[in-house]
């Protein structure tokens, strides 16, 4: 059973939000780093978005790693 929350990819407005949870759709689990680096922005953008999407839910470390992974379902 799938109790995640699913959340529809066009409603996001933030086009770096965006980027970095389509990422970790196709990519899986993913360093900080790794995925500001992959998407080619720039540190303070990816920052930006990456915490906004933890504090919003959409997003989790793993485990209490560094690896950052999917906390919804997109749709």
């Amino acid at each position: 059973m799938n109790d995640k929350k699913e959340v529809d990819i066009s409603r996001v407005n933030n086009p770096y939000e965006k980027d970095v949870l389509t990422f970790l759709s196709r990519n899986g689990k993913c360093i900080y780093g790794d995925i500001i680096k992959e998407l080619k922005i720039s540190a303070s953008k990816g920052q930006e978005a990456i915490y906004s999407l933890l504090n919003k839910g959409f997003i989790k470390h793993q485990d209490k790693t560094s690896y950052i992974e999917l906390n919804v379902d997109l749709k």
